[in-house]
């Protein structure tokens, strides 16, 4: 699920790289690291000129500077989000962060947008109005205004305002690919870091030991972010950055160049594993039940896609991190639609709201051997995070299993297996069909689930 925000987390990244880098030797011990005064003009040509180096591309125009106290960044960022999306979206994102497990129910994502907007951010490139924000009495070091810089330096060739959307309204509820936006993400973000790392180890005293560990320290702000929304905001500049190295280790810049003037990744699995990238690798495209499928009183909120990343937070708290990035790596496409009966949110049922919310996430993976696998996974999930108790569910998939025989599917897809569970406030399905297609259902009853599960 993506979260929108700023330029808010590069200074963390650059922090720990940066205790790294000082602490075996690497970092300089003088620099500027700017303190709390405005970027000059001839610090800003400076930084500009370096960029240019190190890019390989030339500044077209000059970059506009504007200073922000940190109130007007909080309610940019209020603006932002509210422009950006309906509120019944951010609501029913919320639900289902919650749903899944991925926040805690009482967890006010109004307060955590405000938090990460009002006490997170040093500076951030604005795609939209072409300007470099600077945060008033935030120093600002050479290193990431370099990283901003990369920003500003790629949007005038390549137009980064056309990537990392979240998607398009239709008529049933909203449909968008969140999935190949934090792709997107991951190629803009991992560009710009590739290119600090690279100014840090050429002008190394450009940002010192002490300043590391202040920044740090500055950028957890008093708000501690919860850890999936923190690691979805890490997630494009530490994982897009090494995306974007093995693209310079095959073709240097000009590789990069393609993949964000035409190219961008489809998924964050190719950010984890970027031969998909190299092969062409599409996600696979999965169907979901029509967006009146719920029935009368229903309405549906969502249709989007859930990548490897997102997977890989569903199951980590029930299986370990490590146990679910293997799972995950067979992923090969995922998609999901959320139902809501009823207002959102409701007064009389706190979310997760289970008596009025219904899910279905279909997912497909490599092999039948990896869907068994992610199946027997959900299970555990399901007992971890809803304290579910496992029934006998054979006739929850009777048409999905018809129809892969009709189809002629092999003999280890051509019967669906699927398996209920009972939880408080509703129902849940896993069902494994096709071969390598795993369905996962949340519903008020079981006719629902068996309904949405086909």
């Amino acid at each position: 699920m993506r979260q929108r925000t700023p330029e808010i987390v590069a200074v963390t990244v650059l922090a720990l790289l940066v205790v790294l880098f000082a602490v075996f030797g690497s970092g300089g011990s003088g620099g500027d690291s700017g303190g709390g005064e405005t970027v000059s003009p001839e610090r800003l040509a400076r930084v500009e000129r370096r960029v240019e180096q190190l890019r390989g591309l030339r500044f077209k125009r000059p970059v506009s500077v504007t200073v922000m106290t940190p109130a007007e960044v909080e309610a940019y960022g209020v603006r932002d989000e509210q422009a950006s999306e309906s509120r019944e979206r951010v609501e029913a994102g919320e639900e289902l962060m919650k749903l899944l497990g991925l926040l805690a129910p009482d967890v006010d994502m109004d307060a955590v947008t405000a938090s990460i907007y009002g006490e997170q951010v040093a500076g951030f490139y604005d795609p939209r109005t072409e300007r470099l924000a600077l945060v008033e009495g935030v120093g600002i070091d050479d290193v990431t205004l370099a990283h901003e810089l990369t920003h500003a330096l790629e949007d005038q060739h390549f137009d980064l305002q056309r990537l990392g959307g979240t998607g398009e309204s239709s008529d049933s509820g909203t449909s968008s690919d969140d999935d190949r936006s934090s792709g997107e993400s991951g190629l803009v973000e991992g560009s710009a870091t590739a290119v600090m790392l690279r100014y840090l180890q050429r002008y190394p005293g450009a940002l010192t030991f002490g300043d590391a560990l202040d920044q740090l320290g500055a950028a957890s702000g008093s708000t501690p972010l919860p850890p999936y929304i923190m690691s979805s905001l890490l997630f494009p500049y530490e994982q897009g950055e090494q995306f974007v190295e093995a693209l310079l280790a095959r073709g240097g810049w000009s590789t990069v160049n393609t993949a964000l003037r035409s190219r961008p990744p489809l998924t964050t699995a190719d950010l984890y594993e970027p031969s998909r990238w190299f092969a062409r690798t599409r996600p696979a495209s999965l169907s979901l039940p029509a967006g009146d499928a719920a029935g009368p009183g229903w309405r549906l909120l969502e249709r989007s896609t859930l990548g490897e990343f997102d997977l890989r937070a569903v199951l980590a708290e029930a299986i370990g991190a490590r146990a679910a990035a293997t799972l995950s790596g067979g992923w090969q496409g995922g998609r999901y639609a959320l139902w809501r009966q009823g207002p959102l949110p409701a007064p009389d049922c706190a979310a997760p709201c289970m008596q009025r919310d219904a899910f279905t996430l279909r997912l497909r993976f490599d092999s039948p051997a990896a869907a068994g696998a992610v199946a027997a996974a959900f299970g555990s999930w399901l007992a971890a995070e809803h304290d579910a108790r496992r029934a006998a569910a054979a006739e929850l998939a009777p048409r999905r299993a018809v129809d892969s025989a009709a189809r002629g599917a092999p003999a280890s897809g051509a019967v669906a297996t699927a398996t209920r569970w009972t939880l408080a406030g509703g129902t849940a399905a896993v069902t494994s069909a096709d071969g390598a297609d795993v369905t996962l259902t949340l519903a008020p009853t079981p006719a629902l689930a068996a309904r949405l599960s086909r």
